[in-house]
């Protein structure tokens, strides 16, 4: 769509050709399919470049509130803008440029695209693993209960009824873990009394509460 450019002009057009990449110099190159969007709002929106010397504008289609159109450009380092509503605009997130004049124009880098090869790679596999680093031996019924699991949850002598030492009640206690936060413990036969102890153990912001109930056991 070859239309009158009001605002090509003012650009420095030998400025932006002489950086691109697609020059009469180089030998054609395979056209390539290029995605051109714009998510900025606005009714009409046209895109022109430098891949035809900003002799022309092509149309976005909106989807919704995004506006695209599917460009096909030999490889090369091009640059466009957009025209929203008559007004010249460009995607401030994509790399883009400003010339002595001030105005900017969006950066658009087109390459085909080519595969890694596995073959290439094959040189930084790691080494294989010495032989004698491996075995067909299962481990035996000793090896695996050397160790007997813990009767106990070890959280559980964090809580405010085990592992606190009552004998300095001025010196700073342990910050108690998550885990054990809103849940009530019961130990019977506390100490050498016959009571029952319930602990609970809150958090309020940075602070930590924590409350303990003793009970005289009933004997039947």
């Amino acid at each position: 769509m070859q239309i009158p450019n009001e605002f090509s002009p003012a650009f420095n057009h030998s400025w932006m050709n002489g950086s691109d990449e697609s020059t009469n110099n180089n030998p054609p190159e395979v056209e390539i399919p290029t995605l051109i969007t714009w998510s900025q709002g606005g009714n009409e929106v046209f895109v022109e470049g430098s891949w035809d010397n900003w002799t022309s504008r092509k149309v976005l289609e909106r989807s919704g509130k995004d506006h695209a159109v599917l460009l096909v450009l030999p490889s090369g380092i091009y640059h466009y803008r957009m025209i929203v509503d008559g007004v010249p605009r460009y995607v401030s997130e994509l790399p883009h440029v400003t010339d002595e004049r001030g105005q900017v124009a969006n950066l658009l880098d087109v390459h085909e695209y080519i595969p890694d090869s596995l073959d290439s790679v094959a040189e930084f596999d790691a080494p294989p693993s010495p032989e004698h680093s491996y075995n067909m031996e299962f481990p035996t019924d000793e090896e695996l209960t050397k160790q007997d699991p813990p009767a106990l949850p070890p959280q559980l002598l964090m809580t405010a009824l085990g592992g606190i030492d009552h004998s300095d009640e001025l010196a700073p206690k342990p910050k108690p873990q998550h885990v054990v936060l809103n849940h009530l413990f019961i130990e019977k036969g506390w100490g050498a009394q016959s009571l029952l102890a319930l602990g609970l153990t809150h958090r309020f912001q940075s602070k930590y509460v924590n409350f303990v109930l003793y009970k005289p056991l009933v004997r039947r």
